[in-house]
């Protein structure tokens, strides 16, 4: 499953880089507290898609695509409502652990636990790059959009008419490559234009890059591994 950054959001009345030092590390921790929280419910989830649920999971997975497309959607909608918004955001990282559930059942905790490490280093070391280089990335906006399409066009070809597992190792290089290029844009994206009350749709925003990123490194290990 491919999901998009969720990059299309309301703009606050105050830009999270117009406010005080102050105010601004306030802003930007709460965005990576309930980003680390989200990590958390979604690992729950995972641990329960994989394990005690996986019965239930595995063969209605179309059915938790079409709920995380939902949840997606409600996220968005509920994003400044306070409370709701809560519930939108951990309901939709919880469900999207459930579904993972089955792949890593598939693919085994050991390149899991490689997979999340690989994930965990490339969001650090862009997010600081972003943060230390002060440069605005929003310029990579329709590069993004555009390789987003050729992601999600290519994979669909491949799960139906294809089936090709190389096509499928190639889909996944580009995506690490194409989510890498999304944490860049949405975090200097926060960090310049968001505004100070948008920090769960931030969080859902960086979420999102982070999931598709280690769901491309978790295909890519996998293939590899398979292949020896």
């Amino acid at each position: 499953m491919r999901l998009g950054s969720t990059t299309t959001i309301l703009r606050g009345v105050t830009p999270a880089a117009s406010v005080s030092v102050t105010d601004r590390l306030v802003f930007i921790k709460k965005v990576y507290s309930l980003l680390a929280f989200s990590m958390v419910t979604a690992a729950i989830g995972a641990y329960l898609g994989s394990g005690p649920l996986l019965l239930l999971v595995a063969p209605n997975m179309m059915l938790f695509f079409i709920l995380q497309f939902a949840l997606i959607f409600f996220a968005s909608f509920a994003a400044r409502k306070p409370g709701l918004n809560m519930v939108a955001l951990f309901s939709f990282t919880t469900v999207s652990g459930l579904t993972l559930g089955p792949l890593l059942y598939q693919v085994g905790p050991t390149i899991a636990a490689e997979a999340f490490a690989l994930t965990a280093i490339t969001f650090v070391g862009l997010s600081l790059y972003v943060v230390y280089s002060k440069k605005d990335f929003s310029f990579m906006s329709g590069f993004l959009m555009a390789g987003l399409i050729v992601i999600i066009v290519g994979g669909l070809i491949n799960m139906f008419f294809i089936g090709s597992t190389m096509m499928h190792f190639v889909m996944s290089g580009g995506s690490v490559l194409l989510f890498s290029g999304f944490i860049l844009y949405d975090t200097s994206n926060i960090l310049r234009y968001y505004g100070t009350d948008e920090h769960v749709s931030a969080t859902l925003a960086l979420y999102l890059d982070v999931l598709n990123l280690f769901i491309a490194l978790l295909s890519i290990l996998g293939i590899m591994r398979s292949s020896d």
